[in-house]
């Protein structure tokens, strides 16, 4: 007999890999943000649009119906195979004390694909998501005489993604009723049966704990220049030029755990109930490898064009390494289960990651100015009106979200540490032409951080985060196994 396996989801394998291919090629510099001049740009936050909405709480989150990069423990409890895109907007007003300007930008923020056979303790995921982001255009003027001044212009762009292979699996913390095989006759039917609802029962009311591991790829570069150019076209500009490049591996492993603390019954079903949810993710911190270059050349500034005149300096490609920093993230949450379907989860989840002791092989791959420590606190909120089944129109089947943050990130800038504070909501409405559990969501964040004060900048941004899950129906599923003699 032999076996061969029909792929009916060829489609998606290839909107997954060329999404794949675009957000490993962009640039990433469509934002626009001066603070991400400093470190190694703006630290993207953890998780997908769901996550985001809820106060960016994401290793406590375990969905059956959607993928968690953050928390490689929850691919466990997917409920079937899953494609996952996402894309976000930010529109930001970025103020001082004496003007302000507005910008807007966009980009790809994930595609996942995970791997998972009903009913199996296990589940795999492969994804991409950017980890920083660097775009910032910077320009100030000096007068050098009553007939001589400059322009300095500094711009960046860039920024590092990561790319995750992963997988879990998950255990049912409960000893089977043993099985007696002396009994024979009725004695043995009766006792295939107690064993059956024995089991069963203790499978639905048993905690469950899931472990998981991701080997993340870091990829991607940053490009900063600074630019001095003069208002005479007797003077010749000059133009400094540094890349970054890395290419490193390393690791993050998750838990998640399950516990019932109050249980209703209904004619042997579960009516209602509330779980209690814990989880942890821990990043290894490790020195990524890198590639730095460095070079400087005069130009000629005519007409708005350069036109390069000569190479003053260049420094030969160099290898080294700068630190990535541990990570460490822990949630609890209620996980509250009511009558027809009805399903409310209440998480929070607090982060931290030093970079307080960053070093780097490069002296001038990074900025002077000095890191901090990096803590996150988010509370969210979701509900669930109906169950599927339950549900009489697609708003009772819409899944809510609420939440809040403070983010203490890792920019320390004239001794005053960058902060910000957000609200946030959102939800997934259930795709109708669909007959499986794809869904729509969708995530809006309005977020204020940064200060007027030494010189600094004020920030007031509002996130758009858009995203696509898509399932299969269970009785069409993407990969079927055939048999035939």
């Amino acid at each position: 007999m032999k076996f061969i396996y029909t792929i009916s989801v060829r489609k998606y394998f290839s909107l997954f890999f060329l999404t794949l291919a675009t957000l490993g090629a962009q640039a990433q510099s469509a934002m626009s943000n001066p603070y991400s001049r400093f470190g190694i740009g703006i630290i993207d936050p953890p998780g997908s649009v769901n996550h985001f909405a809820m106060g960016g709480v994401s290793s406590v989150v375990a969905d059956p119906n959607n993928i968690n990069l953050y928390n490689p423990a929850s691919y466990a409890t997917l409920g079937r195979t899953t494609l996952q895109l996402g894309g976000k907007g930010v529109f930001q007003t970025i103020s001082s004390d004496t003007e302000s300007e507005t910008y807007r930008s966009g980009q790809v923020s994930e595609v996942a694909f995970a791997f998972k056979k009903s009913n199996s303790p296990w589940g795999f995921v492969i994804g991409v998501t950017p980890y920083s982001t660097v775009g910032y255009n910077i320009t100030s003027s000096s007068v050098i005489n009553d007939s001589t001044s400059t322009i300095n212009r500094y711009d960046g762009s860039g920024g590092f993604n990561r790319l995750v292979i992963g997988g879990a699996r998950s255990f049912r913390l409960y000893k089977k009723v043993p099985y007696d095989n002396s009994l024979v006759g009725s004695a043995k039917v009766l006792r295939d049966q107690r064993v059956r609802e024995v089991n069963d029962s203790l499978y639905l009311v048993s905690p469950k704990l899931s472990v998981g591991f991701n080997v993340n790829y870091f990829f991607g570069n940053i490009r900063n220049e600074r630019r001095i150019q003069f208002n005479s076209t007797r003077f010749y500009g000059t133009k400094e030029t540094a890349k970054l490049t890395v290419f490193d591996f390393d690791i993050d492993a998750g838990l998640q755990y399950l516990m019932p603390l109050s249980l209703k019954w209904d004619q042997r079903k579960i009516k209602s109930g509330v779980y209690l949810t814990a989880g942890l993710n821990y990043l290894a911190g490790t020195k990524l490898k890198a590639r730095y270059e460095e070079s400087a050349e005069m130009y000629l500034f005519s007409n708005q064009i350069e036109t390069e005149v000569d190479t003053t300096f260049s420094l030969p490609t160099q290898t080294g390494t700068f630190d990535l920093p541990q990570r460490i993230s822990g949630g609890l949450g209620l996980f509250i289960l009511g009558t027809e379907g009805k399903v409310i989860t209440i998480n929070t989840e607090y982060r931290i990651q030093d970079w307080s002791n960053f070093s780097s092989s490069f002296t001038n791959a990074f900025s002077s100015s000095g890191l901090d420590r990096f803590q996150h606190i988010g509370l969210g909120f979701e509900i669930t009106p109906k169950g599927t089944e339950e549900a009489n129109n697609i708003f009772e089947r819409t899944t809510y979200r609420f939440g809040v943050r403070q983010t203490d990130s890792y920019l320390r800038i004239n001794d005053i540490q960058v902060q910000q504070q957000a609200v946030s909501a959102g939800f997934s409405v259930p795709i109708m032409s669909s007959k499986s559990a794809s869904r729509f969501n969708l995530g809006v964040e309005y977020a204020t951080g940064g200060s007027t004060e030494n010189n600094l900048l004020r920030e007031e941004l509002i996130h758009l985060h858009i995203g696509f899950t898509l399932t299969p129906h269970f009785l069409n599923p993407w990969f079927v196994e055939r048999k035939y003699d």
